[in-house]
């Protein structure tokens, strides 16, 4: 029923052919956008410092990947409705990234599993000497802990995130977004 009401309003939203707005000129910056992105180097983010001793993040580009096909996934949506594609369906997407948290995640007492952030400090036991008695076990916070769960994670959605862009740019190609105009 809510399918249907989306393709309702979808049908009233078509963009004015008066316009100089065009949809197919937004889908293909956001094409680019995600080719230059993608053909880059998958980077880990990191923490590092400046040279005033400031703590600064470095961008992890996975995430930005993952964000720009996120943002053509959104610009899309009216044609992924339209022809109900399974693979980029929202269902799809979550379900794939509940099977990456369940593979990746971690489960701290009482929680249920989750991605830690890159360098977050979780509680561990750590153990003095070889003797294993009560008395020699120190709780401690430890930094970074699970940040190869994180990386992990992250390469991951990376690897997904390249099949849903493949399934757009099938649906850009089905949609004719991009026909070559005849030039005189």
């Amino acid at each position: 029923m809510e399918e249907d009401n989306n393709e309702n309003f979808l049908e009233d939203a078509e963009y004015s052919s008066k316009s100089d707005f065009s949809k197919a000129e937004v889908v293909k910056l956001q094409v680019q956008r995600c080719n230059e992105i993608r053909s880059k180097e998958m980077k880990e983010g990191y923490f590092n410092y400046d040279r005033f001793g400031n703590k600064i993040y470095i961008p992890d580009s996975r995430k930005e990947w993952v964000s720009s096909v996120i943002a053509l996934t959104n610009l899309l949506n009216p044609e992924i409705i339209k022809n109900k594609n399974k693979i980029l369906k929202k269902g799809f997407i979550k379900e794939e990234e509940k099977k990456l948290i369940e593979t990746f995640g971690i489960k701290i007492e009482g929680s249920e599993k989750f991605i830690p952030i890159l360098d977050e400090s979780f509680p561990t036991t750590r153990i003095k000497n070889s003797n294993y008695s009560a008395s020699k076990r120190k709780n401690m916070m430890v930094k970074g802990l699970y940040n190869g769960n994180f990386h992990r994670y992250w390469d991951a959605k990376v690897l997904l995130y390249d099949k849903v862009y493949a399934k757009l740019n099938r649906l850009i190609h089905e949609n004719n977004y991009f026909k070559q105009e005849v030039a005189y």
